[in-house]
């Protein structure tokens, strides 16, 4: 018996219900899951977007409408061009709120817009003064026989546009993992959920989802968009997962004002300043006296060694550089000090320490009691991040194994 293979169009029907189910789908999930996380929000907003489009593909397909029925087009088509050029800048948004929460509004993605705005108006205010209409290429050859015209040589110019907004976003995510990683370690004991590494392969995705869009616009057959549809939801897959568990460190406005480091750094001081206790600073300035600070730093550390040895904050697996602030009244900065300086190490460092110590006396003082729930006990977040932190700590020796050695006479 014969079995007919199915053809691509046939596949692209299949593939864009998918991508409907997928983008809809997903961005409903993570509006009712966005517990008023901004990230979440947005990400639901960009999958949403998506689905929209590929909804209307669909209705094209099964209406038979060829204005939205796109299984294939001609080189270089204007509608594909700027609509594709337009969702690929949407997926730009995401990664900026992450690693700058609250700097974007709608003023701001306005006129992040505004320079591709502007290139596609210029181009069709600039036809009718030519007296010319949008030209249809049908191949590669009608491409290079009308290569001089403007008709036509624009839209490559719309093409290369795409390119700057790429590399925009490429620098911005190189540029500030390093900073973004150091503010995890000096503020939050876990930063397992804060890992901002996978944002690279956000990027990767969004490049290669725009290299078969690239090759989509001079081939434009139907193989074209299978491929280029099934990148696109092997992409929204993968950065639904991430975006339903990414943590931001970040508060929700650290950025509002700025997207400079520095800068929103010195205001989040200020607004601590503001909210703590002013006894602290009645006998001790610690905004205009460094000196000050520097004198009473092993004072300070002694007193959070203290109350870390007795009160046992650390075993709250959500503890935070700021719940030092309820024992110590000092801003974010200063706290932070008293850990690099004080102890010679980072927040995150210090409370892993404080950690293994408590699991390796649980282990070897409680053997009736599970290695995964003394992880647990210990303030880890999972019994895996125990695990994986116990190995490191202890020159690839395993808890159970710790276990063991010490239960030997």
């Amino acid at each position: 018996m014969n079995t007919k293979i199915p053809e691509y169009a046939d596949i692209l029907q299949v593939l864009l219900t998918m991508s409907v189910v997928i983008c809809v789908g997903g961005a409903t999930l993570l509006f009712l899951r966005s517990g008023g996380n901004r990230s979440r929000r947005l990400l639901s907003l960009v999958m949403f977007t998506w689905g929209l489009i590929y909804m209307t593909r669909v209705i094209g397909m099964l209406t038979g409408i060829l204005n939205f029925d796109f299984t294939s087009t001609g080189v270089l088509d204007v509608f594909v061009l700027v609509a594709g050029n337009f969702f690929l800048i949407v997926l730009l948004l995401y990664p900026l709120e992450i690693v700058r929460p609250g700097w974007l509004n709608l003023r701001r993605i306005g006129l992040l817009l505004l320079p591709y705005i502007m290139l596609v108006l210029f181009y069709y205010a600039v036809l009718p003064l030519l007296g010319q209409k949008i030209l249809v290429l049908h191949d590669i050859d009608d491409f290079f026989e009308h290569i001089g015209e403007f008709n036509v040589w624009y839209r490559l110019l719309l093409l290369v546009s795409i390119g700057f907004y790429l590399l925009s976003l490429l620098r911005l995510t190189w540029r500030y993992r390093e900073v973004y990683q150091q503010w995890c370690q000096s503020n939050y004991a876990a930063t397992e959920d804060m890992e901002i590494s996978w944002l690279r392969n956000y990027i990767i995705g969004v490049f290669l989802i725009g290299c078969a869009y690239f090759w989509l616009l001079f081939d434009g057959n139907t193989r074209c968009f299978v491929v280029h549809n099934l990148m696109v939801q092997l992409f929204f897959c993968y950065t639904l997962y991430k975006g339903l568990f990414h943590y931001n460190p970040y508060t929700e406005d650290f950025f509002s004002h700025t997207l400079d480091e520095m800068t929103a750094r010195s205001e989040a001081v200020c607004k601590e300043e503001q909210l703590l206790s002013g006894d602290i600073f009645e006998n001790f300035n610690l905004s205009e006296d460094d000196s000050a600070f520097l004198g009473k730093l092993s004072t300070y550390r002694d007193e959070v060694a203290r109350w870390m040895t007795d009160k046992k904050p650390y075993l709250n697996k959500d503890f935070k550089l700021m719940d030092v602030s309820e024992f110590l009244p000092l801003n974010r900065t200063y706290l932070s000090r008293v850990f690099n300086e004080g102890f010679g190490d980072s927040f995150s460092s210090v409370v892993r320490s404080y950690r293994m110590r408590e699991a390796e006396i649980l282990l070897v003082s409680n053997p009736d009691i599970p290695v995964g729930q003394i992880g647990e006990r210990c303030g880890f977040s999972s019994p895996a991040v125990f695990h994986r932190s116990f190995v490191q700590c202890h020159d690839g020796m395993t808890p159970s194994r710790y276990r063991k050695r010490s239960a030997k006479p």
